[in-house]
């Protein structure tokens, strides 16, 4: 099966009007909304009476995750909880949930719709977020307070709610608004109905000759939005970015979903190059002899043991006109399979392995995300491709090679091997493009999983303001990171007695050390990040805005940091 950078399996458009004949309302409710807001959605008055009887008897009460499903009558309630814990997890994991059903509700017309009790609790949750302490200049953060937490006039103590409890400790706040909202629910509604079932027998396929990257069905559900109060326009952008989100993170999650003999080297290539052809970018390919010549021992040395061989492809992004001097570059990490080489991978997990590309399929649909967008900043995205494989010709743990930038490496665990190819590319990056900005991505250490668990990213940086920046965009974007130490200390572990430095440093802050073996490839004057997504890039079961299995992580994220650095 050739897999294909393609549209999204949904349409939508703004709302003509709160309620509209033959289509049903999607509607998010609170715990204790009032029975009005949710009967005016109701078109039958028996209907409004039934329902106002079930919210009196609490039937349904709102409870997050809770859903009353009355279709027949034209509406759907989605539970988003208590008001005062209102959380956007809650909005958009209920979404992605729901989106399966709308697979089989094909020729089906839907209204999402934000009433304005919603919208008060989702100003609410972004009021909680304020840190004076970090510096405005390099992450602004909004400041107003949530009503139920203002300071009374009298005393100066918080006005205690209702039920008199104390206030929830706010987590992984950020700014978020309507907007936000919209956008956020539209991706989340085109991921959760984009099924990864991709080579199932009884998969719909589409017409031969059909270009899937350019047309639409006529089947598709087609779903409407309607925010109270809110402007056409705003609603209108809102649906457009939530649509190039969405499609970016599905194309990142089906390359990542394929098993390694659907998604090696050679086919990732050619991924690519569709992606290149249908957003623009400019395209260049290094194939494995171009890389031996170049001195890229590192990707040459991972990808020796595979019948396929490994490659570099560099994308470009160049806008009309620029609003940013210099170059972002984004680095991917892109091991199609990984058994571990000859230092094996125990067998009962080792199937995940087809995800530890997801690095690079992060940094190709990020910058096709920007292309889309067609945001004013020049960015470059480079990937290394190979596969790990145990053979007569693999490198073995004592070999030492030398990397593209010169440096010697003993290889002392080959499944240790994603920092080799990321060696080389970072170094090309920064010999080559100069970037103002440089981040990469990896699936790179078990040890990330364990610090973290799979609902953060571990980014690593020496740059106080890109970690402010990062951190700005993954509070806006419901992404979440959370900064490791990048200290010097840690190299101590990486010392070999026959290189320049070996490729492990044992068990011990072992996402650390594998940032700090890649940063003898970075150039000390440029900013730069570290991003392990060992256990952001795939998980079990859904997860707030991430779904179920390849999750497309750092889709969001990056193009909210691209287009705050371009704004």
């Amino acid at each position: 099966m050739t897999v294909k950078f393609e549209n999204n399996p949904l349409k939508f458009a703004v709302a003509e009007q709160p309620a509209v004949d033959r289509a049903t309302t999607i509607l998010p409710v609170l715990e204790k909304t009032d029975a009005d807001t949710i009967t005016a959605f109701l078109r039958k008055p028996e209907m409004r009476e039934r329902l106002q009887r079930q919210l009196a008897n609490g039937t349904f009460s709102g409870k997050a995750g809770s859903s009353l499903d009355i279709s027949g009558e034209g509406l759907i309630l989605l539970g988003m909880g208590k008001r005062e814990s209102f959380h956007p997890d809650t909005l958009h994991s209920s979404l992605l949930k729901f989106a399966g059903k709308l697979k089989d509700c094909e020729n089906k017309k839907w209204i999402l719709a934000f009433s304005a009790d919603l919208l008060e609790a989702i100003d609410d949750y972004a009021g909680l977020y304020s840190n004076p302490e970090l510096d405005p200049l390099l992450a602004p953060r909004a400041t107003r307070e949530v009503k139920h937490l203002k300071k009374s006039s009298s005393g100066g103590s918080m006005v205690a709610r209702e039920d008199d409890s104390p206030s929830p400790l706010p987590d992984f706040r950020g700014p978020y608004d309507w907007a936000e909202a919209v956008s956020q629910s539209v991706s989340s509604l085109c991921v959760g109905a984009d099924s990864m079932d991709l080579l199932k027998k009884s998969r719909k396929k589409a017409p031969a000759g059909a270009r899937t990257t350019s047309t639409r069905t006529s089947n598709e559900p087609e779903i409407a939005v309607h925010v109270n109060g809110a402007d056409r326009a705003g609603i209108r952008e809102a649906i457009k970015r939530g649509e190039i989100l969405a499609r970016c993170i599905n194309g990142a999650r089906r390359i990542a979903a394929m098993p390694g003999n659907h998604m090696d080297p050679a086919m990732f290539e050619q991924y690519v190059r569709g992606l290149a052809r249908d957003t623009g970018l400019k395209i260049k390919v290094f194939q494995a002899s171009q890389l031996e010549k170049m001195g890229c021992g590192g990707i040459i040395a991972v990808g020796k043991g595979s019948a396929i061989p490994p490659r570099m492809i560099v994308l470009e992004y160049t806008p009309a006109r620029a609003k940013v001097s210099g170059k972002l570059a984004l680095v991917g990490k892109g091991i199609t399979f990984d058994t571990g080489g000859i230092s094996l991978k125990p067998p009962a997990e080792m199937h995940e392995m087809k995800f530890d590309m997801c690095g690079a399929a992060l940094a190709v649909h990020a910058i096709a995300s920007a292309a889309l967008r067609r945001l004013p900043i020049p960015v470059v995205s480079l990937i290394g491709l190979a596969e790990n494989m145990p053979d007569g010709k693999a490198i073995k743990p004592g070999d030492v090679y030398t990397a593209y930038n010169g440096t010697t490496v003993e290889v002392q665990n080959t499944d240790a091997e994603g920092r080799l190819v990321l060696g080389d590319v970072l170094s090309y990056a920064c010999k080559n493009y100069s970037p103002t900005i440089l981040m990469d991505f990896a699936t790179l250490t078990g040890a990330c999983v364990i610090a973290l668990g799979h609902e953060a990213t571990a980014v690593l940086s020496g740059s106080d303001a890109l970690a402010g920046r990062i951190d700005t965009a993954a509070r806006k974007s419901l992404e979440r990171t959370w900064r490791l130490p990048h200290w010097q200390i840690f190299d101590e572990g990486l010392k070999s007695d026959i290189a320049d430095t070996r490729n492990i440093a044992g068990r011990p802050a072992g996402t650390v050390t594998a940032m700090r073996f890649l940063s003898k490839f970075v150039d000390s004057h440029i900013p730069w990040a570290h991003f392990d997504i060992a256990g952001t890039a795939w998980r079990s079961n859904v997860s707030g805005g991430q779904p179920k299995g390849a999750t497309g992580w750092g889709i969001r994220l990056l193009t909210q940091f691209m287009e705050d650095l371009a704004g």
